[in-house]
């Protein structure tokens, strides 16, 4: 485990170095902004290759691809004269695809509705949607906590290109830590302070998905242009006026963004972290993640298509109420373009 630790170290510092980090600075062009900011992120890298023949030679050979690709995709327009379809024609050809989409999953849930009748019995559906309760609490309040953690580390990260210099690898070499790897550590922990699994899941789930959350804001904060910035600074608009008219309202978009996909991530997070099995120690939690996996386990498909079900309702439903909503909200008012 040690030297597995030590290669992840070793590569993810080396992609950083070789391809993120040159990448980001190159991406500095395609900015836009009225002014140019003071402090440019920058790449020994890319310095040596914008001083170098490398990338013209490795250019040649992929001109006639780029050429060849052109050709090909003519017939579906240029960009400068897109394809455009008649209205009518486009109307129908919506409509008689949701058509065949509903009449297959109509089938489809039909079908799979018999067939845990003829086994398990639709009861199994009420079990279910209860303990998936107990997980949906534990993913909001993770989101939740995340939010309340991550987001101003992030936007402190973002804004600033020397900061982000020094932790963007630092970041990355956390996200990319395998979770399960700290699973043993933490079951110990757990152990012995005699902590049950229903609140630890959190903090296991919690491994795996918050980063969704950092990274994006990193990214909301980032792109923030710079005359805006500077316009804050020559207004003297500081402290929690700053953050609730300047900096929350500018990284919304991104923020929604790794909300739903932290709360993706919980979901699937949780299979692993509400049942853990280390050495005789046996801890589960009461979820709809121990469930499945508690299924899965034992080869009860009827209750894997159950778990996998009921838990493709909740994260559907929530997507419905809570985050499309939100990423209308941002859409509509939070969208610098």
């Amino acid at each position: 485990m040690g030297y597995a630790i030590i290669a992840e170290v070793v590569l993810v510092l080396g992609v950083n170095f070789l391809f993120w980090r040159p990448v980001t600075a190159w991406a500095e062009r395609f900015r836009v902004e009225e002014s140019e900011g003071a402090d440019k992120p920058r790449s020994l890298v890319l310095d040596v290759l914008r001083r170098s023949e490398i990338p013209e030679l490795l250019g040649r050979p992929l001109r006639p691809v780029g050429r060849l690709l052109d050709r090909v995709t003519r017939p579906f327009g240029l960009a400068e004269h897109p394809l455009t379809v008649a209205r009518a024609r486009e109307r129908t050809g919506d409509v008689f695809f949701a058509g065949v989409i509903t009449v297959v999953v109509a089938y489809g849930a039909w079908q799979a509705l018999g067939y845990v009748r003829a086994t398990t019995g639709l009861g199994e559906f009420g079990y279910a949607f209860a303990l998936g309760a107990a997980t949906f609490a534990r993913v909001m309040f993770l989101v939740a906590v995340a939010t309340v953690i991550w987001v101003p580390i992030g936007v402190w990260i973002g804004m600033s290109p020397k900061v982000t210099r020094f932790a963007q690898p630092i970041v990355q070499i956390l996200a990319g830590f395998p979770a399960n790897f700290l699973f043993p550590f933490a079951t110990v922990v757990f152990v012995a302070w005699h902590l049950s699994l229903d609140v630890g899941a959190v903090l296991l789930m919690a491994l795996g998905a918050q980063w969704y959350i950092l990274f994006n804001v990193i990214a909301g904060a980032s792109a923030i242009p710079s005359d805006l910035r500077e316009a804050m600074t020559s207004l003297q608009v500081s402290g929690w006026l700053r953050w609730k008219k300047f900096i929350l309202p500018s990284i919304f978009s991104s923020y929604v963004t790794g909300g739903i996909t932290a709360a993706g991530g919980a979901w699937n997070a949780s299979i692993v972290a509400e049942l853990v099995v280390y050495g005789h120690n046996h801890l589960a939690a009461t979820g709809l993640g121990a469930y499945i996996a508690v299924a899965t386990a034992t080869g009860n498909f009827p209750h894997i298509l159950v778990g996998v079900s009921v838990m493709s309702v909740y994260v559907v439903v929530a997507n419905r109420l809570l985050w499309r909503r939100l990423y209308a909200l941002a859409e509509r008012r939070y969208s610098l373009s």
